[in-house]
């Protein structure tokens, strides 16, 4: 995501180095130049805020996918604690059981 981030910014940079040195070496008046440069710098400036809220939003999403898909896993996770905390209460309870029962059996010898 970083990488995506850093060319991003790279690219606009570089756009706007090469946007406005073409600009300045053109055959204009400087007012046209200044104008013109004025121009592609709010159209890339715009270009950029819309990039980036484009990737906010998706970081946004894949975040609030991630939290839900976590949570899930969680919830799963201590279901089947639970289930196998009864069902070793189950087990002790059928052991004991089965002990008394044979102590039982050895006292009536």
């Amino acid at each position: 995501m970083a990488e995506r981030s850093e060319f991003l910014s790279g690219f606009v940079v570089g756009a706007l180095v090469g946007i406005g040195l073409g600009l300045l070496l053109a055959p204009q008046s400087g007012e046209r130049v200044r104008h013109r440069l004025k121009e592609r710098t709010e159209e890339l400036a715009g270009r950029l805020r819309e990039g980036t809220q484009t990737l906010t939003e998706r970081v946004r999403d894949t975040t609030e996918a991630v939290i839900q898909r976590g949570r899930e896993v969680v919830e799963h996770g201590a279901e089947r604690v639970r289930e196998a905390i009864v069902r070793g209460k189950e087990a002790a309870q059928e052991k004991r059981e089965e002990v008394l029962g044979r102590l039982e059996e050895l006292e009536e010898r």
